[in-house]
């Protein structure tokens, strides 16, 4: 069975950067079934843009919502619905995450599989229950 994860912003922009953790999320975008939503695609955009600019951003975006098509990445999209959105509220209103990073962990939680992270505000997410896969703590 297939690496199932959903990817946040913290392990796309590892990857990206060739950060620490980057080939854990470079094994899954090959081999997995990486999972992410539109507003974890958005706080990736405009990181970047603020980083590197526009183009970069533009870039990025056009990669990653590709149909899966050679260069494109096989990112797999969740559906921002009224589950999604009220889980995602529900873990916000925990404290100590954004909001975008609440959508992610929401995802992991509808989708009843891990949020792939290296961001130390997910352990809101896994005090709430959410399964937290951590960026090079691979078990």
């Amino acid at each position: 069975m297939a690496d199932r994860v959903v990817l946040d912003a913290h392990a796309v922009l590892a990857f990206l950067g060739e950060e620490a953790g980057w080939a854990e999320v470079e094994e899954i975008l090959r081999t997995g079934e990486p999972w992410m939503t539109l507003v974890t695609l958005g706080e990736v955009a405009y990181i970047l843009e603020r980083t590197a600019g526009a183009g970069a951003a533009d870039e990025v975006w056009a990669n990653f919502r590709a149909e899966r098509r050679p260069g494109g990445m096989p990112v797999r999209w969740i559906d921002i619905d009224d589950t999604l959105v009220r889980r995602a509220a529900a873990i916000k209103a925990r404290g100590g995450m954004s909001y975008a990073d609440a959508f992610a962990a929401g995802a992991a939680s509808v989708l009843d599989c891990p949020v792939l992270t290296g961001d130390p505000a997910f352990r809101v997410a896994e005090a709430a229950g959410v399964n937290v896969r951590w960026l090079g703590q691979r078990a």
